[in-house]
């Protein structure tokens, strides 16, 4: 099962160094939403402009959820 990767962009990276199995690219993108409206829950507004980017194990970026505070 590929592993991607789920980096936190809020102006700077912070890179998820170990991964999720994901079935394929979608199921990752999905997870990449959860993560995202996690996020949005935990923070405060702040009008910083955040994201989760999915990395593929090649190193590519196929997705970017935004936070939507």
């Amino acid at each position: 099962m590929p592993i991607f990767h789920f980096d936190i962009a809020d102006g700077v990276r912070l890179e998820d160094p170990v991964g999720l199995d994901c079935k394929s690219e979608h199921e990752a993108r999905e997870t990449a939403e959860l993560i995202a409206r996690q996020i949005a829950i935990d923070l405060d507004p702040d009008g910083e402009d955040r994201a989760v980017v999915v990395i593929n194990e090649a190193g590519f970026e196929i997705y970017k959820a935004p936070v939507k505070v």
